[in-house]
């Protein structure tokens, strides 16, 4: 009887590890980046039927609405258009978390995060080193959202920022 419910167990536990690592395991895709919902998700053809996917690692400063118009951007204006191949990390509810990439290797994610138009986010996607070791490049170099001198909340002040002395300084 003990052996029985061991046996079970044991059964149980193979298939909820079966399950958890068939969802995260990477798959690569040749899509069409067809446009960008947002600084973060993107419409792309796969198999000639179009498709929103969420850019895994990436997210923004809260309160910083120009990080993710940079993000958009920069699909609209660099990917839109391209065939490039997508690797989908994770899939959860129809969302997958994905990275793109060019036939030479060049990740759009990693890019966006190494020029500090992002931050690494792990939602989603889990951990993923190449984006932590991008977006650590951004913010040692102090680029983008990590930059000191950057106003974040611009957008309240009208386009304008008060100094130390009360001064309105034009952005």
């Amino acid at each position: 009887m003990i052996l029985g419910f061991i046996s079970i167990a044991a059964i149980a536990i193979g298939l909820i590890y079966m399950t958890l690592r068939s969802s995260s395991t990477t798959s690569t895709i040749i899509v069409d980046v067809v446009g960008a919902v947002d600084g973060r998700t993107v419409e792309v053809l796969v198999n000639k039927v179009k498709e929103r996917v969420i850019l895994a690692g990436i997210g923004f400063p809260p309160g910083d609405p120009r990080s993710e118009q940079d993000c958009a951007n920069v699909v609209e204006e660099v990917v839109m258009g391209r065939r490039l191949y997508m690797e989908v990390f994770k899939e959860v509810g129809g969302c997958r978390y994905v990275t793109l990439k060019s036939s030479n290797g060049d990740c759009l994610n990693e890019m966006m995060l190494r020029k500090g138009l992002a931050r690494y986010e792990s939602t989603g996607g889990g951990f993923i080193g190449s984006l932590v070791e991008a977006e650590s490049q951004a913010r040692n170099g102090g680029l983008g959202v990590w930059d000191e001198n950057r106003a974040l909340f611009r957008h309240l002040a009208g386009g304008k920022i008060e100094d130390a002395n009360s001064d309105q300084v034009s952005v």
